[in-house]
């Protein structure tokens, strides 16, 4: 199994820039990650559906059809840590090639790419920058991957 990250546009603040990375190298000891930094959509005197509608073309344009698609959105289904490593487990057992974790931008997907979604995400209730949620999704993927192993990272 492959994990891909989709996420709009580029991480700008350094600190979770040096996190990110960090992440991705941990992860890469259990699974094969990769990181697609979509381009930004424009915005200027556009509405936020607009925007959304745009995003989420841009995610579709390069989704492999095969893949399981995993949006994150703060409407999603809530997962524990324990969950999310049994989940990751099934889906390794089923065989899936490519699994695909998309971050929107500020404005979140359209609805459109909820709908297509094998599972719509959450990562909390609240609502975090995308830049953020973007961490805290790699940090839970390695602390999965560290339940799955029965390492000592998880507590």
């Amino acid at each position: 199994m492959k994990i891909r990250l989709f996420t709009i546009g580029r991480m700008k603040a350094r600190g979770f820039r040096l996190a990110q990375a960090d992440y991705l190298q941990r992860l890469q000891h259990y699974i094969h990650i990769d990181l697609l930094e979509l381009k930004d959509v424009p915005t200027r005197n556009r509405t936020e559906a607009q925007i959304q509608d745009d995003e989420t073309r841009t995610v579709l344009r390069v989704l492999p059809n095969d893949a399981f698609l995993v949006v994150l959105d703060r409407r999603g289904k809530l997962l524990s840590s324990e969950d999310l490593a049994s989940f990751l487990n099934k889906l390794m057992g089923d065989r899936r090639k490519t699994v695909v974790f998309a971050i929107g931008g500020p404005h979140g997907f359209s609805e459109a790419l909820r709908q297509r979604a094998d599972l719509v995400l959450s990562l909390s209730a609240m609502t975090f920058p995308h830049e953020l949620a973007r961490v805290m999704l790699l940090e839970q993927l390695y602390r999965a991957f560290t339940i799955l192993k029965g390492e000592k990272y998880h507590k």
